[in-house]
């Protein structure tokens, strides 16, 4: 459990105050962290998305965190969905993350907090206000002002129309800094944000190389061993992929095979990793 007295107070007058805040009128005069402040040096870049970021962008998100943590700081929000995705990405990768708190240690949310620690643990937690300061109306559009301000890029793994991952994309792009997203379907409500990003010029992200080639990042091609797949859930995969994503009674009648096959079938390719449940039944092909 965080207390007071684990966080350590950085000032406006320190070197390891963020540089990229000092320009702000309304920066922060001193700066709240508990973990490992000499990430706040290194390069970063911000991954956020909603809470009700689509399964399969949290599954992409997740993995371009992990490819990423290796060569540059994730840094993000606290909260379900497109955040906690890019958390457990960095953290099974090199450990690298920062995360913005909205208020101050005393208000850390709760639903995250075995999370958090982790990230205090290997990581980095910034707040930009005393202890117990609550979250207020105002304080996450504050909060995301100052995260795109910290990373070299923004990626949106998940935005509604009206969302916090948006308005740090809006700020990412005020501040000059590239805005990178997740394509969705067409109509898909939880990925409006993301595909208007797309339509203003954002960069379309299906890997961490997208990233990397727009950063100058070299990333080290890594040989994925080929899962191991039978030859009915080669033909599942198969028919999915031609799907994009599809309800299994969709995937029954293109595959050949009975529902509760498909069932059987679609359970274990989502444990080998290479499909991921959309839920309401629908699956779709998980991005390696």
């Amino acid at each position: 459990m965080f207390t007071k007295f684990q966080t350590k107070e950085i000032p406006i007058t320190s070197p390891d105050y963020p540089k990229e805040w000092k320009g702000f009128s309304d920066a922060p005069q001193i700066v709240y962290a508990v973990g490992d402040k000499s990430l706040l040096k290194e390069r970063k870049f911000v991954i956020v998305g909603s809470r009700r970021t689509a399964p399969t962008a949290l599954h992409i998100g997740k993995q371009i965190a992990k490819d990423l943590s290796h060569s540059i700081v994730v840094t993000t929000g606290t909260a379900d969905g497109g955040d906690s995705a890019a958390m457990e990405g960095a953290l099974a990768g090199s450990g690298k993350v920062i995360c913005l708190l909205a208020g101050g240690f005393g208000a850390i949310p709760q639903y995250n907090l075995s999370l958090l620690e982790k990230v205090a643990q290997n990581g980095l937690i910034l707040s930009p206000h005393p202890y117990e300061t609550p979250i207020r109306s105002y304080s996450y559009e504050y909060r995301n002002k100052l995260l795109a301000a910290l990373g070299e890029g923004t990626l949106v793994l998940g935005a509604a129309e009206k969302s916090g991952a948006l308005i740090t994309a809006r700020y990412a792009w005020a501040q000059k800094k590239m805005v990178f997203a997740i394509p969705y379907f067409p109509g898909s409500e939880a990925g409006v944000g993301c595909n208007a990003i797309l339509r203003g010029g954002g960069i379309l992200t299906e890997s961490a190389f997208d990233v990397a080639a727009k950063l100058s990042i070299n990333l080290e091609e890594r040989k994925i061993s080929e899962v191991k797949l039978t030859v009915d859930e080669g033909k599942l995969l198969t028919t999915l992929r031609s799907l994009s994503e599809g309800h299994i009674m969709d995937i029954s009648a293109l595959s050949g095979f009975p529902a509760y096959k498909v069932k059987a079938l679609l359970s274990a390719l989502e444990v080998k990793g290479v499909v991921v449940a959309l839920g309401g039944n629908r699956y779709a092909p998980a991005k390696k």
